[in-house]
């Protein structure tokens, strides 16, 4: 297994599996103008396969360890006998009709090229450089996985890309075998589906960009991406994320360049690129057990009809040449380690791509945060202001149900314990589910900290206040669960980054609500407590459905405790401006006032001459019985309201106007609908080891309202 400082190569051996193909290869090389660096030899063990290991006293920073001839590269170039000035891409007796050629492009050309060198033997003249490949059936990328081995893939998003990938190569097969018979080539027959499938992996898993022959073809006359080069000898290089190389294209050769030193005994490794697992999984074959370059990919399609969806046509008509048109949105879930990010980029985006947050903000928005859409030509968000804040904390919560639903996915197919892996293919498959899950249980650990910062009040924002509350979240994570530097590194993109949530404490529980009220009068605060507390119970034993909900649970709490700010604030709101800092706390805390006004903007009172019903039946059959709860409370418990009058307003005969008149109950209940959150409750502890049923999990939300900070 290696670890994110090693290297690792595609898995697959060729069919003479020993240094002495490789010496031949270098001696074929050299005769034809190539050179290994005198410092430099090839080695070969069973992790790591053939690579090149540092001789006594290493090698330093701008050493060209490898010169391969552009003479012996294998493209489309050679297939169609180019000429480039001095240079002659020679065909070698494996020459198609244009007739073939012409329709089927210069990728499928290339692999049918190959193919037919292949068939030549050892009549090629890349014969040295093919037999050092991955023959025919030795391959481990996804086309070659038999059946036992895909049970090692089950329940990752890998089963599915691998059918998909199979079916778009067996397509372009077929086309282009059909194409070449049709072309009257003679030895159409022999390049089999096998062979094909074979060139193909090679191509994808070994090649260069057309790039590395600019220095002898630099207008190269078509797409560069139709054109890839395959490299004898610089193939041979495994993979390590982040390694300083590079590649140079020269009249002669194309020369491999470390730019970063390498000790005596290392290994001489090639940067393939920041690839994913999915990625180094469906091209080479292996994936890395701790690769830094790590992310998913998740798939979040905009229902027809939905805010996003019409946002994204709208974004597609305002700005029609944009590239956003023609590529999908990134919607990726990073590693913790991920190293390509913005130093701006705040801590959720750092895991959760801005595209992906965005668009489930927009998705989890109210109607309300809908009107703040902003549109410009590579984002679509809701506006970062007052109040806006619920769409955030509604995404991550979404977030936090799609993460938890991943790990249990994966924890529920893979084998049984017991099993262990069988072969290379297994063994990266056991590597790649375990890297999916580490990744999403990192990223679950972030959204569950920005949540409870949201559900945390009275902080102060100061760092060792920031600390304890850290260590208290990450105590909550099994002992064992993440390697000791993961775990660091958790806490590090915690405490490294700011938040997109610019303010803790905007969630609230039903009694947490009332604790809002505490800076009032001492009597305030208790009988407003005493008033809510008192109709929720008589409620939950008068109307049956909610009878055993406690009166912190019941669907009217929020709806009551809207309604009793509300009223306060428009009572007393003329009264403001005359009362000293100290009068004015008797009325409402400022946080408090502020958004009931801001409710009043946004939903607008109800009138006092239309009785409003609910467009849910079952919603106003229930409200129409918490009506008649609140008219027998009135005339059965009077004091209970007269109490409150001084701040609420008086009864006075009119039900329209009272505080917890039909309409004003109504116009809450439709408001904090929108005005909550839906948070999943506990969701580390999903980290101890519950696994669900079946990929199943029945996680457990808890609904709290939102009341922004000031």
């Amino acid at each position: 297994m290696v670890t994110e400082n090693e290297s690792s190569a595609a898995p697959s051996c060729p069919a003479e599996n020993n240094l002495e193909v490789y010496t031949k290869l270098l001696e074929w090389m050299k005769i034809h103008g190539g050179n290994l660096h005198e410092n430099v030899y090839i080695s070969h063990d069973d992790s790591r396969g053939t690579h090149i290991r540092v001789k006594k006293g290493g090698v330093s920073s701008n050493t060209h360890i490898i010169k391969t001839p552009v003479a012996t590269t294998i493209s489309y170039f050679n297939a169609i006998d180019h000429h480039a000035g001095d240079v002659h891409f020679r065909a070698y007796d494996v020459k198609f009709p244009s007739a073939f050629m012409d329709p089927v492009g210069p990728e499928e050309v290339a692999i049918f090229f190959l193919v037919g060198q292949y068939l030549r033997g050892t009549g090629s003249f890349w014969h040295p450089y093919i037999r050092t490949l991955p023959q025919p059936g030795s391959l481990t990328t996804l086309p070659y996985y038999e059946e036992e081995d895909l049970e090692w893939l089950e329940g990752t998003s890998l089963v599915q890309a691998r059918k998909q990938k199979i079916a778009l190569l067996r397509e372009k097969y077929e086309s282009s075998s059909s194409e070449l018979r049709k072309s009257g080539f003679q030895d159409a027959d022999k390049y089999s589906w096998d062979l094909y499938l074979w060139a193909s992996t090679i191509f994808v898993s070994r090649a260069f960009s057309a790039k590395v022959l600019s220095g002898v073809l630099p207008e190269l006359g078509m797409p560069e991406e139709n054109i890839s080069v395959l490299l004898p000898f610089i193939d041979i290089l495994n993979h390590r994320p982040l390694a300083k190389v590079e590649w140079r294209a020269g009249n002669e050769n194309v020369d491999f360049v470390v730019l970063e030193d390498v000790s005596a005994d290392e290994e001489i490794a090639n940067n393939y690129g920041p690839r994913n697992n999915e990625q180094l999984m469906m091209n080479y074959g292996f994936c890395l057990s701790n690769n830094p370059c790590d992310y998913r990919t998740v798939s979040l399609r905009a229902p027809p009809g939905s805010p996003l969806h019409f946002a994204r046509e709208q974004q597609k008509q305002l700005f029609p040449n944009s590239s956003i048109n023609d590529t999908e949105d990134p919607f990726y879930v990073f590693n913790i380690f991920y190293p390509l990010l913005a130093p701006e980029i705040p801590m959720e985006h750092s895991v959760f791509s801005p595209a992906l947050f965005n668009a489930i903000s927009v998705l989890a928005a109210n109607q309300r945060e809908l009107e703040t859409l902003e549109i410009s030509e590579h984002t679509i968000q809701i506006a970062n202001r007052y109040g806006n804040s619920r769409a955030a904390l509604s995404a991550l919560s979404q977030i936090i149900i799609e993460l938890v639903s991943h790990i249990v996915r994966l924890k529920s197919t893979e084998p049984d314990e017991s099993r262990q892996p069988q072969n290379l293919k297994q063994t990266h498959a056991k590597i790649y589910r375990e890297s999916q899950i580490t990744l999403s249980e990192s990223a679950l650990v972030i959204a569950a900290w920005s949540l409870q910062r949201a559900r945390t009040h009275g902080l102060q924002g100061g760092w060792d206040e920031t600390k304890r509350l850290l260590s208290q979240h990450m105590s909550r994570i099994p002992a064992g669960k993440f390697l000791e530097h993961t775990q660091s590194r958790i806490q590090v993109r915690i405490l490294e980054r700011p938040s997109i949530l610019l303010h803790s404490g905007e969630l609230f529980s039903f009694p947490e609500t009332l604790s809002l009220l505490q800076p009032c009068e001492a009597d305030v605060h208790s009988t407003a407590q005493e008033c809510l507390t008192t109709i929720l119970k008589t409620a939950s034993r008068r109307i049956p459905a909610l009878r055993g909900i406690t009166a912190n649970a019941s669907p009217f709490r929020f709806s009551l405790f809207a309604c009793f700010v509300v009223a306060v604030h428009l009572t007393n709101r003329h009264k403001h401006s005359a009362a000293s800092s100290h009068e004015r706390q008797s009325f409402l805390p400022p946080r408090l006032s502020r958004w009931a006004s801001f409710l009043l903007d946004h939903y607008l009172p109800p009138p006092d001459d239309v009785a409003w019903a609910l467009e849910d039946e079952d919603d106003e059959g229930l409200v129409g019985e918490f009506d008649e709860v609140l008219s027998e409370l009135r005339e059965r418990n009077k004091e209970l309201f007269e109490k409150l009058e001084p701040l609420t307003g008086g009864w006075h005969g009119d039900a329209d106007a009272w505080w917890l008149s039909p309409n004003w109950v109504r116009w809450a209940w439709m408001m904090t609908e929108q005005e909550t959150v839906q948070v999943p409750e506990d969701s580390l502890a999903l980290l101890a080891g519950g696994d669900g049923e079946g990929g199943n999990v029945m996680l457990e939300t808890e609904t709290y309202l939102y009341i922004p900070q000031e």
